[in-house]
């Protein structure tokens, strides 16, 4: 059952501490903390091509989903979930959905043909359950939506 207390919203530049502890909890390496990680960071954040959103329940932060664009020459842009994860202690309350269905909102605003995720071969089955109930079917090594027949 979702959790009514968690809420998305965009990451900000003084994020920068909270998304490396909550990528390091995930089990992501996280980058030794230094100014060009924070340089890195920071222009992430203010990248136009890019889209970062954190999940937070009761103002701490359990979840975060990064989307990046491609503009393509001959066809509509395509969506990539390069990053998506829910802290160990709040899966399974709904987070993972709620950032995966953000994530294809924004992408269908951005006049998106497709969200794209690719998924390592060691990912555990229940990532790949919920790409497939969100809509992405598997091609090859990637889950894909087609966002161009959604309404």
């Amino acid at each position: 059952m979702p959790d009514s207390r968690w809420h998305i919203r965009r990451v900000r530049r003084t994020d920068f501490t909270a998304v490396m502890a909550l990528l390091a909890a995930s089990g992501v390496p996280v980058p030794p903390p230094e100014r060009a990680t924070l340089r890195r960071f920071r222009q992430l954040v203010a990248d136009l091509g890019t889209d970062l959103y954190l999940a937070s329940v009761d103002g701490a932060l359990v979840g975060l989903v990064h989307v990046t664009y491609a503009r393509q020459l001959a066809v509509a842009p395509r969506a990539r979930v390069d990053q998506l994860l829910v802290a160990a202690s709040h899966r399974r309350r709904g987070i993972g959905s709620a950032l995966l269905a953000f994530a294809q909102g924004r992408a269908r605003q951005r006049s998106c043909a497709a969200l794209v995720c690719a998924l390592p071969d060691d990912a555990p089955a229940a990532a790949r359950r919920l790409l497939e109930k969100a809509g992405l079917q598997e091609h090859g090594t990637q889950f894909v939506r087609d966002l161009s027949t959604d309404h």
